[in-house]
């Protein structure tokens, strides 16, 4: 049902998940209710109905799911409703209702519908709430009573207003940093899940004003440097501050177990590919190194190293930390005989890498088809079925369901001797979106065993694919090869943003915990380690896949 005229509709008024009832009427005991509370309202339903299920979305309904009552919460700003209902009350059937003592409305039921939803919206403070009952049409006028008594046992709970995004202020650079960083202070603390779980609050707020006080002595890259030791302080690393990088350097880094490597540049400085990095400017690549640390929100190593190789080429960074003092740096490289080479670049708008890792992806699996989010590719010689997981969420083209469907079907048309699973690109998104994997690779007893199936993770394992590799781990009995991943087992995440509009930044936050496992661990750690070097690399060797072949 889509109501809203808007580029930004209403998205309670979008989300909605129609349940399919069955039509077998019985009464209802309407004076006993159970009641339901959380940080945000309070409501109360029929005792004889279902325990509620709670998500994102609160379900309430009776045990025949004759009649379904779903309610959402959703921040915005204040007076959104009232906005939102002066440009669609031409074109909706709707009508004012109150709601705990507050002017709500109500979206009437289309009766021509074989299913009939009857929407209830109000709002409280910047907390817009949306109750959706659903039945058959031809039980409507039974339940309908029903659904008011419900509607009117609703009341707000006590709850603080959050801001999701500063307001706009006139004035100098001075001022617009000044309203962003207190917009920070106020509401980050609240918007967080537990934002003092590691830093302490006066430590926190004590650098926050620390911050304020000397923004008329820094620069725009100083305060950005500021900003996000700030926020990496507080030790979440799905907590980070982000910024737009007006420009490049065009190289892409990588930090193999024995030093940051070249890998990639555009034609101009091709020569230089495979080369070692000795340093930026004056200061070597282990100093540069540690003035990085404490402005890159991590848990670990490998997610450090990770991040870092791809921050190293942000002017701004290399500016605000002092390593550079302009958009131009001199960059210092070892060869591959030992000699040392420098060169001058300037920074750039434009990245136009010779994208090396296409001539190397025929024979170094990971690199190959990284713009899909799953393929699988069979090598018939070795009888191995690779199959690479690189993001979370469906494909347009190919839900993950139906490539599912397809994988399975090759599985069981084809002799496999070995089946890998590679996330070590796979940075998150919904670990659920691999649930029917699971399903269907329990069925196939005969690869689920330590010498035939293999997971690979690796330092861009994070978040949602660390959660997909604990479910390997805890449900199959693969063999894990690869690096440790970047991702923590035990973790903040599910992040929502601060948008800082006066000086166009961003802050990603975590709003739940999630306790995957009761070890304290600060990475998924496989079987096998296997790190990797660029010897092997540069010679298009992937050591993992090799020592996958070699297990028997």
């Amino acid at each position: 049902m889509k109501i809203i005229k808007r580029v930004i509709v209403l998205p309670i008024l979008t989300l909605i998940s129609f349940l399919f009832v069955g039509c077998e009427i019985k009464d209802v005991e309407k004076n006993e209710f159970k009641t339901y509370s959380n940080a945000y309202y309070t409501i109360q339903y029929p005792s004889n109905w279902l325990e509620p299920k709670v998500g994102n979305t609160v379900v309430f309904s009776k045990e025949d799911n004759q009649l379904v009552l779903e309610v959402r919460a959703v921040r915005y700003y204040e007076n959104y409703l009232e906005e939102s209902v002066k440009e669609i009350e031409e074109d909706v059937n709707i009508e004012e209702c109150i709601i705990n003592g507050n002017k709500g409305y109500k979206i009437k039921p289309e009766e021509k519908d074989e299913i009939i939803n009857t929407f209830y919206y109000v709002q409280e403070k910047d907390m817009l709430f949306e109750m959706n009952f659903e039945c058959q049409a031809n039980d409507y006028n039974n339940y309908e009573s029903l659904m008011d008594q419900i509607k009117n046992t609703f009341e707000f709970n006590d709850f603080e207003i959050l801001e999701y995004c500063s307001k706009s202020v006139n004035g100098d650079r001075d001022a617009k940093w000044l309203a962003d960083i207190e917009f920070i202070s106020k509401n980050l603390p609240k918007a967080h899940k537990n934002l003092f779980f590691k830093v302490e609050e006066e430590e926190f707020l004590t650098h926050v004003n620390n911050i304020k006080e000397k923004i008329p002595s820094l620069t725009d890259d100083e305060i950005i440097v500021e900003v996000s030791k700030l926020i990496a302080s507080v030790g979440d690393e799905h907590t980070t501050f982000a910024f737009s990088p007006q420009k490049k350097y065009p190289f892409k880094f990588y930090c193999f177990n024995d030093g940051i490597y070249l890998l990639d540049s555009v034609p101009e400085y091709s020569e230089f590919i495979g080369f070692k990095l000795k340093g930026v400017n004056d200061k070597n690549v282990e100093e540069i190194r540690e003035l990085f640390r404490p402005i890159i929100s991590h848990e670990n190593e490998p997610w450090f190293k990770n991040l870092f190789a791809k921050k190293l080429v942000y002017p701004e960074l290399l500016n605000g930390l002092k390593i550079t003092d302009s958009q131009t740096a001199k960059f210092n490289f070892i060869d591959k005989n030992g000699n040392e080479k420098s060169v001058e670049v300037e920074s750039s708008n434009e990245m136009d890498l010779q994208n090396t890792n296409m001539d190397k992806s025929e024979r170094m699996l990971y690199l190959k088809n990284s713009d899909k989010h799953y393929w699988y590719e069979f090598l018939e010689e070795e009888k191995l079925l690779y199959l690479q997981y690189n993001v979370c969420y469906d494909m347009k083209d190919k839900s993950f369901s139906d490539f599912n469907n397809e994988l399975f079907e090759f599985i069981d048309n084809n002799s496999i001797n070995k089946f890998v699973i590679d996330l070590r690109n796979n940075s998150g998104g919904s670990a659920l979106i691999l649930e029917p994997f699971f399903v269907e690779l329990k069925k196939r007893e005969r690869l689920d065993q330590p010498q035939k199936l293999f997971v690979i993770v690796g330092r861009k394992t994070f978040s949602s694919a660390v959660q997909n590799a604990l479910k390997f781990k805890n449900e199959t009995n693969a063999t894990y090869i690869g690096e440790p991943t970047g991702g923590s087992p035990n973790h903040y995440g599910e992040v929502k943003l601060l948008k800082l509009i006066n000086t166009k930044t961003k802050i990603g936050y975590s709003t739940k915990y999630f306790k995957l496992t009761s070890e304290d661990l600060d990475s998924f750690v496989p079987d096998i380690i296997i790190e990797p070097n660029a010897d092997d690399y540069f010679n298009n060797i992937d050591p993992v896949m090799e020592k996958i072949l070699d297990i028997d």
